[in-house]
């Protein structure tokens, strides 16, 4: 038997024989196998293991109660989050999407074949295409295209009839920008030349192309965006902390406080650097969209139909990025001048006797008044082109009475047609084949509004438009109306679907249809209040041009409105708009609510229906459901006298809200609305600009002092152009305004005294009766001894705000558009007078130069009065045109010169001089 030595020895021995191997076939395996290690990790694995909250692009978006099981099914990641409870758990690996398999170089750019990376075990709402074309086209020296479509098949895109984004024939000669792209996964890179920096980056992973479903995602640059509608985003400044907005066109209800969509559909947003440099992007696409914000910062477009049409603008200002794509897209339509003025508007007065009433209460008042409405309740039994003679008896010869006043009267028509055999609007839309039809191409589409069962015109269909017209033409030898206000062009419906509900299929069922699209209250159905999804109109399926409706219906209405009207100017105001919209019509922002927090969340619609290209928009003042109080309307009508569309409206059952129910609120109003119409000169230039150079009229802070950070998130401010700040009260008991004012000079607009502020915060006092109102030193603004109508201000005298700029040099200027206010394209046919004004200063004397640049006009107005306003001293002379001018006066209090009964006339050049 061994010893217990013997046996210690044998272990260690047999130990390290097998240490010994296991060395040995270690070495082996290294040197003999090609010298590998451990495996190195792929960028997908990488990417899970080190993923931050925020770079998660989310792949289970229909859900706020993910599955995993789906997730990964889809080829996706599932994991916990670090910090951010927000963050989605499902989310796409960078991998997923599509490699690009070929590359042409073309004119303007490249075209790529790009092909799905893996379609084994991958699916989310259908079957994937595989195979599709990726082109890239350099537009001009501040805009390109990435498109991306199905290689193989045409697919349903937004028709060049509706928006026509024209391309050129030759590339640009001097980009703003350089374009990247990667191959595997492909994705693009479009990064700004003067900096450097990445603007919008689809490399991020995640895209998808199904038949009805698209998702594609870029990382931006900065976290500071603004844009997409329309909804009611209580600030103009977006969270990007997951939030998510559905685009399609819908008639909610009671809609405040909710994030819903609402009835226009705008997919355009802009983003601002903190160095002032903006870009726009431009989703050209109809069909039901979600924009999903998140805070790497990243946008992602999720869609159940069409292509990918991205348009994208580099500015670089915030303006100009506006400019650029409105010129795209449609120059705004430019409002004859008496739109300018104050509107008055109710659902149901109930009688022509009431109406008379009101207007007589506002004449009496002398408050500024331009415009009356009609809505439905004119109507006999709300069926356009009718009138009530039991209630509105005599209302054409009122209308004629109005006109004899200088006022005018605009009437609400909608797009329901009542299904009434014997009505001749009706038959002859039968004969003319003009309504939109079922599936079966040989039954209607029926709906219920207001006058009962309905069909829907085809406003896409050519016969359409020539009925419509004809429809309006007759009615205008009945009533002669001023303008159209089209309604309920969503289009609205009263049941979901039809009376029958709408069939079971791909149309009306789709398989991603997003919980931010839905009512709370509603079915879920993505025909809730509308049309069944599947009817067919003239342009495409209802589907995929659904949220057209109210600009194909604009569109008609203003071809209507050009043979009624062939030589003045009228004026379309549509509830439902698409990108372009403005090009044809002004905007309302809807059924807002007789309640506090509408009033403030007012300015940031404005702002955004501004930036969309609609400068012509404004909410209904005092709001439009529910009662409103004494001092909601008087704030109200104070705010509401400064957007750029300015009426009065409210619903049936409610109490009276016009200014003159209140004897304070008269008195307010009147004030306000007459330093609106003493500026109107001032809002007519800036529509001037606004229709020819694409320039926005209702503007914040932000585009005026893009490098100010703290302009960003200012809202409940604005500007009227560069020169002229409003900054209401909007909340209920407020008797001050914390205003900020950027680095410049600021002026009281009342007073003409220089506001001791810049670049900061100052409260301003703002009691009931009072909105504090500054003008932009550096500016020069026109004006108008104000009457009670535009038709009657108009025959005034002018004058001219001298808001000097810097103390060093005083230099300021200013320009004035002028026409008859009606004719139709007088910018085309020069029938206009065109004026600029310019301070220039030397070490001894300052002058005021007023130059005509363009006269085709020859009015006869002079201006009778200019004030000064920013002053260091008294001037010891004023030459008024090589003459000594003595009707001057000096307040030494708030430095304001004011020249008097000066007589200049409008048409020749002048210079005024002080030392």
């Amino acid at each position: 038997m061994p010893s217990k030595l013997v046996i210690l020895v044998s272990v260690i021995a047999s130990c390290a024989v097998v240490v010994g191997l296991t060395i040995f076939l270690s070495l082996w395996y290294t040197v003999w196998d090609g010298g590998k290690e451990d495996p190195v990790e792929t960028n997908d694995e990488l990417f899970y293991r080190n993923v931050i909250d925020a770079q998660r692009i989310d792949c289970h978006p229909e859900s706020i109660d993910p599955s995993q099981s789906v997730c990964e099914e889809r080829g996706c990641f599932w994991k916990n989050v670090e910090l951010d409870e927000l963050a989605p758990l499902c989310f796409y690996p960078p991998s997923f999407g599509y490699n690009s398999i070929e590359h042409v170089t073309t004119e303007l750019g490249w075209v790529a074949t790009i092909s799905k990376a893996d379609i084994v075990g991958e699916r989310g709402y259908g079957l994937p295409i595989v195979t599709l074309k990726a082109s890239l086209e350099r537009q001009t020296n501040q805009r390109l295209r990435l498109k991306i479509y199905d290689a193989f098949s045409t697919r349903y895109e937004v028709p060049p009839e509706s928006v026509n984004i024209p391309t050129p024939e030759s590339p640009p000669t001097d980009p703003l920008y350089d374009v990247t792209y990667t191959e595997m996964p492909f994705g693009v890179m479009i990064t700004r030349r003067s900096t450097g920096i990445t603007i919008f980056d689809t490399t991020i992973g995640g895209m998808t192309f199904e038949e009805q479903f698209i998702q594609i995602s870029a990382a931006l640059s900065t976290n500071h965006i603004f844009g997409f509608g329309e909804h009611v985003h209580e600030q103009y400044h977006h969270d990007m902390n997951w939030k998510t907005w559905g685009i399609f066109a819908r008639n909610p209800v009671f809609y405040y406080g909710k994030p819903w969509n609402l009835y226009g559909y705008q997919p355009f947003f802009m983003g601002v650097e903190e160095d002032g440099t903006a870009f726009g992007v431009l989703m050209l696409n109809s069909n039901g969209m979600d924009v999903a914000l998140s805070p790497m910062p990243a946008v992602t477009y999720r869609m159940i139909g069409g292509v990918i049409d991205l348009y994208i603008f580099l500015g670089p200002s915030p303006e100009s990025v506006v400019q650029q794509y409105v010129e795209a897209v449609g120059m705004p339509m430019m409002p004859p001048y008496w739109a300018l003025g104050f509107q008055l508007s109710r659902w149901e007065y109930n009688s022509l006797d009431r109406v008379k009433e009101v207007v007589e209460e506002m004449r009496n008042a002398e408050i500024p008044f331009d415009v009356q409405y009609g809505d439905i309740d004119y109507m006999e039994g709300q069926r356009d082109w009718t009138i009530d003679n039991d209630t509105y008896a005599g209302l054409p010869e009122y209308v004629d009475q109005l006109h004899n006043w200088g006022m005018k009267y605009i009437i609400i028509v909608d797009p329901g047609i009542k299904i009434e055999p014997g009505n001749p609007a009706f038959d002859e839309g039968v004969e003319n084949d003009v309504f939109i039809k079922r599936p079966s191409g040989d039954e209607y589409a029926v709906g219920e509004v207001w006058p009962g069962l309905v069909h829907y015109p085809d406003y896409t269909h050519p016969p359409t438009v020539e009925w419509w017209t004809k429809q309006n033409k007759q009615f205008y030898e009945v009533l002669k109306y001023d303008a159209l206000w089209i309604d309920m062009n969503e289009p609205a419906n009263f049941v979901y679907g039809s009376p029958e509900g709408c069939p079971i299929n791909r149309w009306n069922n789709p398989p991603y249809l997003s919980r931010f699209w839905l009512y709370e209250t509603d079915g879920g159905h993505i025909w809730d209040k509308t049309i069944c999804m599947d009817n067919m109109q003239a342009w495409s399926r209802h589907y995929n041009v659904h949220s057209m409706y109210g600009h194909s219906m604009s569109i008609a209405t203003r071809t209507a409105l050009d043979e009624i009207f062939p030589s003045r100017r009228s004026m379309v105001l549509t509830r439902s708009t698409f990108t372009g919209s403005g090009h044809y019509a002004g905007h309302w922002t809807g059924d807002n609510k007789s309640e506090w927090p509408a009033l403030g969340h007012s300015i940031p619609s404005v702002l955004e229906m501004s930036m969309f290209g609609f400068p012509y928009v404004g909410a209904d003042i005092c709001g439009f459901f529910y009662n409103t109080t004494e001092e909601l309307c008087h704030r109200w009508m104070e705010l509401g006298a400064f957007y750029p569309f300015a009426r009065n409206h409210n619903t049936r059952d409610t109490i009276d809200q016009h200014p003159t129910v209140w004897t304070d609120v008269a008195t307010t109003s009147r004030e306000v609305l007459l330093i609106r119409y003493r500026l109107l000169p001032f809002l007519y230039t800036l529509f001037y600009h606004a229709h020819t150079e694409g320039s926005t009229v209702a503007r914040p802070l932000l585009h005026e002092f893009p490098t100010d950070v703290n302009t960003f998130t200012i809202d409940r401010q604005f500007l009227w152009g560069p020169s002229f700040m409003i900054s209401p009260a909007t909340e209920e008991g407020q008797l001050s305004v914390e205003a900020y004012f950027p680095e410049a000079r600021w002026y009281d607009y009342r007073t003409g005294r220089e506001e001791d502020a810049k670049g900061r915060l100052e409260v301003l006092s703002a009691p009931l009766n009072y909105i504090p109102l500054h003008i932009r030193g550096g500016y020069i603004i026109p004006v108008q001894e104000p009457n009670v109508t535009t038709e009657a201000s108009r025959q005034n005298s002018l004058g001219l705000i001298v808001a000097l700029g810097d103390k060093d040099n005083y230099a300021a200027n200013g320009d004035l558009f002028w026409d008859d206010g009606q004719s139709k394209d007088s910018v085309i046919t020069g029938q206009y007078t065109y004026s600029q004004y310019t301070v220039t200063s030397n070490s001894s004397s300052s002058s005021l130069r007023m130059t005509v640049i363009h006269d085709e006009l020859h009015p006869t107005l002079s201006y009778d009065s200019v004030e000064i306003l920013g002053l260091g001293a008294e001037p010891t002379m004023v030459i008024v045109d090589k003459e000594s001018w003595t009707d001057v006066s000096f307040n030494v209090t708030t430095k304001v010169l004011t020249l008097n009964n000066l007589g200049l006339s409008m048409t020749s050049d002048h210079v005024i001089t002080w030392d």
